[in-house]
C-alpha cells in the first residue's frame, strides 16, 4: 500500500480525500464540541473555537496524519470543576479564570512534549490499547444509542448502567408521541443505512461518503416535512442548537488568581488529563492508520500546547486528540492531517454562514454516526484475532476493557499496564528480574560493515523497556540491512514482537530489511508469530523432545525460510536435529573448551557432503557464563590425507593452544598471505591443498573462518547468530567450495 506524501506534495495529491473525510468529520464535531462545552460548564462557543483552533494549528505543526483535535471528552469534567472552583460559585467568572489556566496549561502541554514526555506512548501495552479503544466504542454506543432513538436525557451517566438502560429507553419509545417516533425512525433509518452502505453497488452511491448521506437524507427529511407541514417536522429539542448570538459572551482570559494554589491545581489537573488523554488517542489513531504510520507524539504535544494556549486566549476549551472523531476520519477515508485542518475551517464556515442550515441536523441521524463507529471501534470480530495471538492478551484485552468502563480512561490504562506486567511476571517468574533490567541497559547497537547493522537485545524486551530498542532502531536508516539478534533475551512480549513487525514492513518499504534471529529458542505462547515469546518455559528436557521433527515445536519466522530455502535447493532442513549433532561438532578444537547446549536449523546437502547448522555453546556457569550462538557449515570432503590448519582473517586463534607457538603457513601468494592467517602442525601438507585455483577461489568471496581435524572441515562467517541472507551465502559457498575440492581431489588421483 503506497503510503500518502506528506507536506504540500501530500495536501495537493489527497486533498479531496481529506476535504470528503474533514467535512463529514465537522458534521459530527460541530454538535459533539457544543455538547462538550455545555457540560463543562462553558459558553457553546467554547467548544466550536477549540475545534477550529485545534485543527488549523495541529494539522500544521503537529506530528500525527490522522487524529482530529477539539474538545475532549475526559476533559469537561475537569474544566467543569475548574470553573465552579474558580468562580466561586460564579459561573460566568469562573470560566473567564478558567480560560488563564487553559492558556497555562498549554504553555505546559509545549514544555512537556520539548522534554520529550512523548516517550510514554510507547509504554502502552498493544493488547491494553486495544482494550481501551474497544471500551471507548462501548462508551461511545452506550451514550449515543439513547440519542438515536429520541431519548436525549437518560437517568444513568456511566456506560454500562448507560447499557442496561437501553431497554428502558425502548419501553418509553413505545408510549413517545409522534415527534419522538420520527426522530427514533430518522435515527434508525440511518444506521441501517451505514451498516447496508457497503452492499450497495451503485458506483454513483459511493461517490459520497456514508455519513453525509445520513446528513443530507436526515436534512432533506426536516425540510421538506417542515415544508409541507408548516411547523418544524422534528422538534425542536432534538436539532442542533447553534445560538445566533455566540460571540456575545467573549472576553479575555482572567490571570488574577495565577499566583493562588487552585489556579495552579486547575492548570494542572487539565494538562495531566490533557496529556494522558492525546497520547493515548494518537496511540491508539496509529494502530488504525491504515498506512500504518508512526505519530512524532513529542510534536503533536508541542502542537497540542500552541493550540491549548491559543484556543483560551479566544475563549475555547482545552485541545487534546479525540479518538472517536479521528476514527470517524479514517472510516471516512482521510489520509493526511490535511483532513484535521479541513474539519477546522468548515466548522468555522458553517458556524459564519450557514448556521440556520446547521440547526436543521437531527442530532438521533447524528448520533447513528457515533453508534456505528463506536461499534466498529469494540469490532467484535477481533476476539479471535486476539485469542489466536495468545490467551492471554484475550485476558489483558477484556480486563482493560472493563476497568475502563467501570473506573474511567486514566485509570484503565493503568490498570491495565499493571495487569500485563503481572501477567508477565507468572509467565516468566522473574519480577524483579524485569525491574532490575528495565534501568539497565538491554541494546547495543553495532556497524558491523557497511549498511549492516547488528541489534543484540539482551535480558527482557517488553513494554517496559520497548522505548530503549525503538530508540535503536529508528537509529538506524530504513534503507540498511538490521539483524536483530534475540539469543541473549529470556523474555519477549506481544507489543515487542507487533512493533518489529511494523519495523520489518517499513524497512522493505524503504529497500533496506530487518530480520529477527535468536528466537528459535524460545517457547511461544501461541501458534501466532506475534505471540508472547519466552525462553524461561523451555527446559532443556523440552528442547530434547522438539529434536528430531520440526513438527514438535513451532516454527518461527526464519526457520519457515529456511524451510522455504531448503525445498527450492534440494536440502533436507530439520529445525531442531537429534544431539548426534552436538558431538559432531564437539569434535572441532574451536568448541573444545565450550558446552554445546543444542543445534539447530540444520541444513544438509546430501549430494555433496556438507551440512549447516546453528549452534548454541556456553563457557563457564552462574554469574561467569559467556554464551555464544553461531551458524557454521560442516563439510566432510572425500580427500586424502587431508590437511589440519586453521585459516582466519580475525583473532580466534586464542582460543586454540594448541596452535600456540605454531609459525604461519605462507601460501605464496602476496595477496592471500596478507589477507589470511594460516597454522598447521603441516606446512607442505597445507600448501598442496590450498592451490592457486583454491587461492583464487577465496579471494573472490567474502572472508570465511575455516578448521580442519583431517576429516571434515568447520567454516563459519561470524561468530553470531545467522540471518537467513547469511545461511545462503554460507550454502553458496560451501556448494562451490565442495565443488572445487571435487575437482582437485580428482586431478590429484589422475595425477
Amino acid at each position: 500500500m503506497h503510503k500518502p506524501s506528506s507536506g504540500f506534495k501530500g495536501f495537493k495529491e489527497n486533498w479531496q480525500a481529506d476535504l470528503k473525510a474533514g467535512f463529514v468529520v465537522s458534521l459530527v464535531a460541530l454538535p459533539i464540541s457544543i455538547a462538550l462545552a455545555l457540560a463543562s460548564g462553558a459558553p457553546a462557543i467554547a467548544g466550536l473555537m477549540a475545534a477550529v483552533v485545534g485543527g488549523v494549528v495541529v494539522a500544521h505543526l503537529g506530528g500525527s496524519y490522522v487524529t482530529i483535535t477539539g474538545a475532549g471528552n475526559g476533559l469537561a469534567v475537569v474544566t467543569l470543576a475548574a470553573i465552579t472552583t474558580l468562580g466561586n460559585g460564579d459561573m460566568l467568572a469562573g470560566y473567564y479564570m478558567a480560560l488563564g489556566a487553559i492558556v497555562v496549561s498549554g504553555v505546559l502541554l509545549f514544555l512537556l512534549g520539548s522534554v520529550r514526555l512523548g516517550v510514554l506512548a510507547d509504554l502502552f501495552p498493544t493488547s491494553a490499547v486495544q482494550g481501551m479503544l474497544a471500551a471507548i466504542g462501548i462508551i461511545i454506543l452506550a451514550k449515543q444509542s439513547h440519542v438515536m432513538i429520541g431519548i436525549l436525557d437518560p437517568e444513568s451517566t456511566a456506560p454500562i448502567p448507560l447499557l442496561l438502560e437501553f431497554v428502558n429507553s425502548v419501553e418509553a419509545l413505545f408510549g413517545a408521541d409522534a415527534g419522538t417516533w420520527k426522530t427514533a425512525g430518522i435515527g434508525l433509518f440511518s444506521l441501517l443505512l451505514l451498516s447496508v452502505f457497503p452492499k450497495i453497488r451503485a458506483q454513483w452511491v459511493h461517490s459520497v461518503p456514508a455519513p453525509l448521506w445520513v446528513v443530507i437524507i436526515s436534512v432533506a427529511v426536516q425540510m421538506i416535512g417542515t415544508r409541507l407541514t408548516g411547523a418544524s417536522f422534528f422538534p425542536e429539542k432534538y436539532l442542533v442548537n447553534i445560538p445566533a448570538d455566540w460571540m456575545s459572551a467573549w472576553r479575555m482570559p482572567d490571570f488574577s488568581g495565577i499566583t493562588k494554589g487552585p489556579f495552579w491545581g486547575a492548570a494542572v489537573s487539565l494538562t495531566f488529563i490533557a496529556s494522558i488523554e492525546s497520547l493515548l488517542s494518537i496511540k491508539g489513531m496509529d494502530r488504525l492508520d491504515p498506512y500504518k504510520r508512526r505519530s512524532n507524539v513529542n510534536k503533536d504535544l508541542r502542537a497540542l500546547g500552541i493550540a491549548t494556549a491559543l484556543s483560551g486566549l479566544v475563549g475555547g476549551l482545552s485541545v487534546v486528540t479525540v479518538i472517536a472523531r479521528s476514527s470517524v476520519n479514517v472510516s471516512n477515508g482521510a489520509k493526511t492531517r490535511s483532513a484535521n485542518f479541513f474539519h477546522g475551517i468548515l466548522i468555522l464556515v458553517f458556524v459564519l454562514f450557514f448556521r440556520t442550515l446547521l440547526t436543521q441536523i437531527p442530532l438521533p441521524a447524528l448520533a447513528a454516526i457515533l453508534v456505528f463507529t463506536g461499534y466498529k471501534l469494540l469490532n467484535p470480530s477481533q476476539f479471535s484475532r486476539i485469542a489466536r495471538i495468545g490467551l492471554e492478551q484475550l485476558f489483558l484485552f477484556f480486563f482493560t476493557l472493563f476497568a475502563t468502563l467501570v473506573y474511567g480512561l486514566i485509570m484503565g490504562i493503568v490498570l491495565g499496564m499493571l495487569a500485563t506486567f503481572v501477567v508477565q511476571v507468572f509467565i516468566t517468574g522473574s519480577g524483579l528480574d524485569m525491574l532490575r533490567y528495565f534501568y539497565r541497559p538491554n541494546t547495543l547497537l553495532y556497524e558491523e560493515d557497511e549498511q549492516k547493522f547488528i541489534l543484540n537485545i539482551n535480558y527482557f524486551a517488553n513494554f517496559l523497556n520497548y522505548p530503549r530498542l525503538k530508540s535503536k532502531l529508528d537509529s538506524v536508516p530504513t534503507s540498511a540491512t538490521l539483524i536483530a539478534d534475540f539469543s541473549n533475551t529470556q523474555f519477549v512480549d506481544h507489543t515487542v514482537m507487533e512493533h518489529l513487525s511494523g519495523y520489518i514492513e517499513l524497512f522493505e518499504q524503504k529497500g533496506g530489511s530487518l530480520e529477527l534471529v535468536g528466537l528459535e529458542a524460545f517457547a511461544l505462547s501461541s501458534s501466532h508469530p506475534l505471540g508472547v515469546q519466552s525462553r524461561s518455559n523451555r527446559t532443556k528436557p523440552g528442547i530434547q523432545r522438539a529434536r528430531g521433527t520440526s513438527q514438535a515445536h513451532q516454527l518461527s519466522a526464519k526457520q519457515e525460510k529456511l524451510s522455504e530455502f531448503a525445498v527450492l535447493n534440494r536440502l533436507k532442513y530439520t529445525a531442531w536435529p537429534p544431539s548426534k549433532w552436538d558431538q559432531l561438532v564437539e569434535q572441532f578444537n574451536y568448541f573444545k573448551y565450550r558446552r554445546i547446549d543444542y543445534t539447530t536449523n540444520l541444513l544438509r546437502d546430501l549430494e555433496q557432503n556438507f551440512y549447516a547448522l546453528e549452534v548454541s555453546s556456553h563457557s563457564g556457569e552462574f554469574i561467569m557464563k559467556d554464551s555464544q550462538h553461531l551458524a557454521c557449515i560442516i563439510m566432510e570432503p572425500q580427500i586424502a590425507n587431508l590437511p589440519v590448519f586453521v585459516l582466519d582473517r580475525e583473532r580466534i586463534f586464542s582460543r586454540l593452544a594448541q596452535y600456540a607457538g605454531v609459525k604461519d603457513v605462507e601460501i605464496g601468494n602476496p595477496s592471500f598471505d596478507a589477507k589470511f592467517k594460516i597454522k598447521g602442525p603441516k606446512p607442505g601438507a597445507i600448501r598442496a591443498f590450498f592451490t592457486r585455483e583454491c587461492v583464487d577461489f577465496l579471494l573472490e568471496h567474502p572472508d570465511f573462518h575455516m578448521e580442519s581435524n583431517g576429516k571434515s572441515i568447520l567454516i563459519f562467517h561470524k561468530e553470531r547468530v545467522a540471518s537467513v541472507a547469511e545461511f545462503k551465502l554460507m550454502v553458496s559457498f560451501a556448494r562451490e567450495w565442495a565443488q572445487r575440492m571435487a575437482i582437485q581431489s580428482a586431478t590429484a588421483e589422475e595425477k
